[in-house]
């Protein structure tokens, strides 16, 4: 402005606009000096923030901003945090390892065995998570995996209640029952109950298995019913849509509880509680039963539910509940993928030859194929930036629940949710029927996959041949996987994801439940009488 005062007037016109301009371009830059610090410091929060999240020590957040808004704990202040290269210090010849970091204590159970088997002239590496068994709970399976993390917590560090929802013969269902009554009876270890007995009996693999007891205690009661005596209380468990069973509310002792939401209850369920149900009633879960348009309503959506409790269900304990969504879909299941991957990978280190690999599971949720498929693409990319022998390996996801299409939708929300992107092409890949099958036509409808649950001529035939080769499945997962596995099994397809592939099939395990689901067949006629009361 003073440089266009002395000019003469002729020239101030044309210098005019440019000296503006100079003026407004160093206004700006003042106002983003000003600003500067501020935006450093944004940056950097966010640089320590993806630091912090994926830091390799092992430990336990402490950070509960998240439960004073929600009245839920966030279930990353839970998750055990750790290191890709973990599976190295776990020891092959002992039953579990125990790693010591800050006072605390975290066990990680041995690698699960890899089984050769030739079916149908194909060889198979059968990986043996049925028999993975957790230390404490005893799960065992794909719920051995999911839970890991959450299994071992100390019980002082437990939240006070879990809550979940879904079928009520539910294998996740189950797990969480059985890993809530550990901490139970770990903190009455901890009052002095016995518990050097009970930790040497553990140390010794002396431990009886709960799941065996209750399986004694299922007999016992089919048994009473059989000859027509009935426990009082049992007839009055189910009795309406607002049911609740708390069998830990007769006791002073601090509790940790698990309450479980559920569509109403089959008649011959309610009067006749079995398997996964009985089992988990015995453990101690709290039963919640809801109308189908309230569950609908609270758990219901295009892909099954949020990984966030509904935002008016209330926590039972503000503060100290955490939500577990249905089969545990959310970040919790995590840890117990990466622990699996890395065994996938040091496996087919030693023995793949250099082979590309298909590993194979059942889909539910198809949270473990998901976050194995993430974790094995990190591995991957690590591997690349070290120069080391590349890997061909592949995770095949097999719908049980659901199409391929309600598979994909799953696996792009619980990606999104664990801080990916959704690419498909970042994905597991998904095994799919075949279109040139004859199917009935309750399976023409769906495009040749199974109905999640429901009784299947041709799910009892895989179930019998797989039997004849000596591998034990369940119906609701193994089976229907397997069936669809063998409709594939010669296929040269290029589109087909086990085609020109060595197979890895990871055994889920669920087979605590295959006796009332046999039970089921026998309803609808599919299995005679005698061979059910052998074969359960």
């Amino acid at each position: 402005t003073m440089l266009l005062l002395l000019l003469p007037t002729p020239n101030r016109q044309w210098l005019r606009q440019p000296l503006l301009l100079m003026l407004l371009s160093s206004l700006t830059m003042m106002i983003t000096s000003f600003h500067l610090p501020y935006n450093i410091n944004i940056v950097h929060r966010s640089i320590h923030r993806r630091a912090a999240i994926s830091s390799s020590a092992l430990f336990l957040q402490k950070q509960k901003s998240s439960s004073s808004l929600t009245g839920w704990i966030n279930s990353d202040t839970l998750n055990l945090q750790q290191a890709t290269n973990q599976h190295e210090r776990i020891k092959p010849d002992a039953a579990s390892f125990t790693y010591d970091d800050n006072d605390t204590q975290i066990q990680y159970p041995s690698p699960s065995s890899v089984e050769r088997l030739l079916i149908r002239d194909r060889l198979v590496f059968l990986k043996r998570d049925d028999c993975l068994h957790l230390p404490g709970s005893n799960i065992s399976g794909n719920k051995a995996r999911k839970f890991l993390s959450l299994n071992n917590l100390p019980a002082e560090q437990f939240p006070d209640a879990i809550v979940s929802y879904g079928g009520p013969q539910s294998n996740a269902m189950v797990a969480l029952a059985a890993i809530v009554s550990s901490k139970n009876a770990e903190l009455r270890d901890d009052r002095g109950s016995n518990g050097g007995e009970q930790m040497d009996l553990q140390n010794n693999g002396m431990a009886q298995d709960m799941f065996w007891e209750l399986d004694v205690l299922d007999d016992e009661v089919q048994l009473r019913r059989k000859n027509g005596e009935e426990d009082e209380n049992e007839s009055n468990n189910f009795g309406n849509s607002s049911t609740s069973t708390n069998t830990n509310e007769t006791t002073d002792e601090p509790q940790k509880r698990f309450i479980y939401y559920t569509k109403p209850l089959p008649r011959y369920l309610r009067k006749n509680p079995n398997g996964n149900l009985l089992r988990a009633l015995a453990l101690g879960m709290e039963i919640r039963t809801l109308s189908h348009d309230e569950y609908s309503r609270l758990f219901g959506g295009l892909h099954g539910g949020s990984s966030l409790a509904p935002a008016d269900l209330d926590p039972p304990v503000p503060g100290k509940s955490l939500w577990v969504p249905q089969g545990g879909a959310c970040g919790i299941a995590k840890h117990g993928s990466d622990v699996l991957a890395n065994e996938v990978i040091d496996y087919w280190t030693l023995h793949g030859k250099g082979m590309p690999l298909a590993v194979c599971l059942p889909g539910g949720t198809c949270t473990t194929a998901l976050l194995m498929q993430r974790s094995l693409n990190a591995i991957m990319d690590q591997r690349r930036k070290e120069k080391e022998r590349a890997m061909d390996i592949r995770v095949v996801v097999i719908p049980c629940v659901g199409d391929d299409e309600y598979a994909m939708r799953q696996m792009i929300s619980l990606d999104k949710a664990v801080g990916g992107t959704g690419r498909k092409e970042d994905l597991p890949w998904i095994l799919k029927p075949r279109v040139d099958v004859e199917y009935g036509s309750a399976r023409r409808r769906s495009r040749g996959y199974f109905t999640f649950g429901q009784p299947s001529k041709a799910l009892l035939e895989t179930y019998d041949e797989m039997n004849s080769e000596n591998v034990s499945l369940d119906l609701l997962y193994g089976a229907p996987a397997w069936s669809l596995l063998l409709q594939q099994w010669r296929s040269q397809e290029s589109d087909c994801p086990i085609a020109g592939r060595q197979l890895m099939y990871i055994h889920s395990g669920g087979l605590e439940g295959v006796a009332s689901q046999l039970t089921r067949y026998k309803h609808k006629n599919l299995l005679p009488d005698a061979r059910a009361v052998q074969t359960s």
